[in-house]
């Protein structure tokens, strides 16, 4: 088995680039360079493996990452007047960060909870059937 392959499997690529966004809140290109160099990957793999999972990121993001599930079914069930609201109070576009690097917004295609739309999650924690005022209130806590 190639060198780089042992690696891979000896100390996990995903396992690395999760620590990397763990320390920092994002994946530098330091890093990633280190990474390439580590597992005697091309840089572009490592790019390619970032990208491919959405919730890896290569700039900084807020401490309050929130993301919207419009799929077909939270889209039927009126999230696009919960992402309306949100985009409003806090001023972004979908792929946005405040200056503060207070929030992230992110739309997302599903959240895994079809049944119980429309459907937030800020940072790890799910919130189900909520609305646009809902919404507001959550983000409310977070300041």
């Amino acid at each position: 088995m190639p060198k780089a392959r042992s690696l891979f499997y000896q100390d996990s690529l995903l396992e690395k680039l999760h620590e990397v966004q763990s320390t920092y809140g994002y994946i530098p290109e330091t890093e990633i360079k280190e990474l390439a160099e580590k597992y005697q990957l091309p840089r572009a793999n490592i790019y390619g493996v970032i990208s491919f999972y959405s919730m890896f990121y290569i700039e900084p993001t807020g401490k309050y990452i929130i993301r919207i599930c419009d799929s077909i079914s939270c889209h039927l069930n009126q999230s696009e007047s919960v992402l309306k609201a949100v985009k409003s109070y806090l001023n972004l576009e979908s792929h946005q960060t405040t200056k503060d690097k207070k929030f992230t917004l992110e739309v997302v295609e599903c959240l895994g909870h079809c049944g119980e739309g429309p459907v937030m999650m800020v940072n790890n924690k799910i919130y189900t059937k909520i609305d646009g005022n809902k919404a507001l209130e959550i983000l409310g806590g977070c300041i």
